[in-house]
């Protein structure tokens, strides 16, 4: 028929091509009307089809758990072409948001090109540097898709900005008379790029008196990317018994604070 309007001659017809470019899922009605001059008009015609998924990314979204400063932890993403035809996917996959510069693609098995009726992965880590909790977002681009991209939503708990060793005990063991007490250090270690408060409570535990703190080099402040300790100092009353208590050290943005330390030993004879 050409650009419409058109003169159609007596006894003759034309055709009108039609294309259906669905932007989203599914049932897709419309009517096509045509006006002209005959008593009928206009004239409708109807058309319905459906638009179906050509590629998903799942899942959609996902939430780390809280990973310390300096690790990483990592997630496979799926990427779907439910499409007959091959796509070309863009590679590395685009990352925004507050703390993008935390999350890459580091493995998988995305090419850039991407088969019909197929999968690939993508290896997304998070490493993270800031402190408190995180989101980004990945955006995964194809072509052709009428859909065009896909988004997957990443958040975490909050950053692990420091250890704390040892992590489970302060063994002191068994001392003797000529060695009736002992120091033990506690060692606070900073992994992020700031300064982080320090503190650590009174000793509790059945033999807590027998405990004490007794200086280290923490003070109140632990400064970015270093240690300090908290030295701990055991003066047995209980004769040869084994006893124990336990201190708590708190360490600020760190949310598994306080750190808990057992404390052990047994006194001579």
């Amino acid at each position: 028929c050409g650009a419409l309007p058109i003169t159609v001659a007596p006894k003759t017809s034309c055709t009108l091509g039609v294309a259906f470019t669905p932007n989203a899922t599914g049932a897709h009605p419309a009517t096509l009307t045509l006006s002209d001059n005959a008593a009928t008009s206009p004239q409708n015609v109807a058309f319905t089809s459906t638009g179906t998924i050509t590629m998903t990314v799942t899942p959609t979204s996902f939430a780390f758990d809280s990973v310390k400063i300096g690790s990483t932890k990592t997630k496979t993403i799926t990427v779907h072409n439910y499409q007959t035809n091959s796509v070309t996917l863009t590679l590395p996959p685009s990352f925004s948001g507050p703390n993008a510069t935390d999350f890459s693609r580091t493995g998988g098995t995305c090419t850039s090109s991407l088969a019909a009726k197929t999968t690939c992965t993508l290896i997304v880590t998070y490493a993270p540097i800031a402190l408190g909790a995180e989101s980004a977002s990945m955006t995964v681009t194809d072509s052709p898709d009428p859909l065009d991209s896909y988004a997957v939503a990443f958040t975490t708990g909050p950053t692990i900005p420091a250890t704390v060793t040892p992590a489970a005990t302060l063994a002191f063991g068994t001392l003797t008379a000529k060695v009736p007490t002992k120091t033990k250090d506690v060692t606070v270690t900073n992994l992020s790029g700031f300064s982080l408060s320090v503190s650590e409570s009174n000793t509790s535990g059945p033999n807590a008196s027998d405990f004490g703190v007794n200086g280290g080099t923490c003070g109140t402040m632990v400064s970015a990317n270093s240690t300090c300790t908290i030295a701990v100092t055991f003066t047995p009353t209980g004769g040869g018994s084994p006893e124990n208590a336990s201190i708590a050290v708190s360490i600020g943005s760190d949310p598994d604070s306080p750190r808990n330390v057992s404390m052990t030993g047994t006194g001579p004879p």
